[in-house]
């Protein structure tokens, strides 16, 4: 079944039963919509940016939908959105914000030469130009994104680094900001870039709110790493190492010792260290050594435990030998 969904027009009012804002005008921000678009990287900040509204009790944010056609659906057909305003218009509407979502279609929207003249028209009045996750792909076409730093999902960052290579391209990072550029990484980066827009232009109190709303148990910083260097193990591990790293991860505290992992993997210490290497690049030690760093940063940002028992719950008492 599909699913029509008519997205606010650019000449947006207010909520029902929310003032006008009294003390400037509104923040425009226009969200550019294309064929194959990735759903979430649009309502989630969009989502993010009415509630906030919501919290103020007036409209502070006025929100639109642009685009190269009249509709636009997302890659499996299911959901179909009617574009608010055409390409031309968007740019006579001067928005203060844009944001540029990601998804399949955004390598075919690189190569639409209108698409790509009205984002350089709009980044002549705009005070931020966004990105969510592929969709630094659209903005690094328009030559806007050369000499700055940006990110987008990790799977997608080395291909990002190679056809743009004037870019400086942060793989490991939420969101970057360059200036008035802001790029962020995949999926849910658009709400946590979302929110720290709101604090900016509201205060850390709406922004706090809008969180609790969204029941997003935690704002991310620009600086955390989308994706944790024990799932970056896991997946350079091949049989017998993704057990091991499972193992040593499952139980931190242990002491492991290099024999010890050697005889979990069935080898010789001599192979298994030889192996180990070829496969992660690092050795053994390096490797405990970084998961039990990470263990340690995820517990301490949990709770405040006494240093001796957070030594103890990752292995890392005195007197541990290394491991090789």
């Amino acid at each position: 079944m599909k699913t029509l969904l008519k997205t606010r027009t650019l000449e947006v009012g207010p909520l029902p039963g929310v003032p006008k804002m009294g003390g400037g005008a509104p923040i425009r921000v226009a969200f550019l919509v294309f064929p194959n678009f990735q759903p979430l990287d649009l309502s989630g900040p969009w989502q993010a940016f009415t509630t906030a509204n919501e919290e103020l009790g007036y409209v502070r944010y006025e929100l639109a939908t642009f685009g190269p056609e009249a509709t636009a659906s997302t890659p499996d057909g299911g959901l179909r959105i009617l574009v608010g305003h055409s390409l031309a218009e968007s740019v006579k509407w001067q928005p203060h914000t844009l944001v540029v979502p990601g998804g399949e279609g955004v390598y075919a929207a690189s190569e639409d030469l209108a698409l790509l003249e009205c984002l350089r028209a709009q980044d002549s009045t705009t005070e931020r130009t966004c990105s969510v996750c592929t969709g630094a792909f659209l903005l690094a076409a328009t030559g806007l994104l050369d000499s700055h730093r940006v990110t987008t999902h990790w799977r997608t960052a080395e291909r990002l680094r190679r056809e743009f290579p004037r870019l400086d391209v942060a793989d490991e990072q939420i969101f970057c900001e360059s200036g008035k550029f802001w790029t962020t990484a995949g999926v849910t980066a658009g709400i946590d870039l979302a929110l720290v827009l709101v604090e900016r232009d509201c205060g850390a109190l709406i922004a706090q709110r809008v969180a609790r709303r969204l029941v997003v148990y935690l704002r991310r910083t620009g600086d955390q790493r989308q994706y944790s260097q024990t799932l970056r193990l896991q997946d350079r591990a091949g049989a017998p190492f993704a057990k091991l790293i499972e193992e040593i991860e499952a139980q931190l505290s242990l002491r492991w010792t290099v024999d010890d992992m050697a005889a979990l993997c069935h080898m010789s210490r001599r192979s298994f260290q030889r192996k180990f290497k070829e496969s992660f690049g690092v050795g053994p030690s390096d490797v405990l050594k970084i998961l039990r760093s990470e263990r340690e940063q995820q517990l301490s940002k949990a709770g405040h435990l006494p240093k001796k028992e957070l030594a103890r719950m990752i292995g890392t008492t005195t007197g541990r030998p290394r491991v090789d």
